[in-house]
C-alpha cells in the first residue's frame, strides 16, 4: 500500500512499526521519528559506558604498575646495597604518584591520572640515573 508524506500507516498484514508497536492511522510521523532515533541511542550509550571502563582501567592499571615499579626498585637497591639517598626519595615519590594515579584512574579522571603517572615515571627515572648511584 502507498504512503502518503513518509507516514508507514496503515500496511496490510499486520505488521509492526519500530519497538513492536503496531502500526495505526493514528501514530504521527513524530512519534515514528522519537522512536527510531531512540533506538540508536541506547547501543551508543552503552559503548561509551564501555570506552569510559576501559580508560579507567587502562589508567589505574598503567597507575598501579609504575608504583609496585618503584617499588621493586627500591627493595632491588637497597638489597644491592646501595645507599640511602636522594634516589630513594625519588622513587618514594614516584610510588605516592603512581598510587594518586591508580585512585584518579579508578574514579574517573584519566588525564589527571596520567598526567600524575608521567610525573611519577619521570622522578623515577631520574632517581635511576647514573648520578645518585
Amino acid at each position: 500500500m502507498t504512503t502518503h508524506g513518509g507516514n508507514a500507516a496503515n500496511r496490510s498484514g499486520g505488521s509492526s512499526g519500530l519497538g513492536g508497536h503496531p502500526l495505526s492511522s493514528r501514530t504521527s510521523t513524530d512519534e515514528l521519528r522519537t522512536e527510531f532515533q531512540a533506538q540508536g541511542r541506547s547501543e551508543l550509550v552503552e559503548e561509551g559506558r564501555r570506552e569510559a571502563r576501559q580508560a579507567r582501567g587502562m589508567y589505574a592499571g598503567f597507575a598501579g604498575l609504575v608504583a609496585v615499579t618503584c617499588l621493586v626498585l627500591i627493595v632491588v637497591r637497597l638489597g644491592q646495597g646501595d645507599a640511602l639517598g636522594v634516589w630513594v626519595a625519588t622513587y618514594a615519590v614516584g610510588v605516592a604518584l603512581g598510587g594518586w594515579g591508580f585512585v584518579l584512574g579508578r574514579i574517573g579522571h584519566t588525564r589527571w591520572a596520567m598526567m600524575v603517572t608521567c610525573i611519577g615515571v619521570a622522578l623515577a627515572g631520574v632517581g635511576d640515573s647514573p648520578v645518585f648511584r
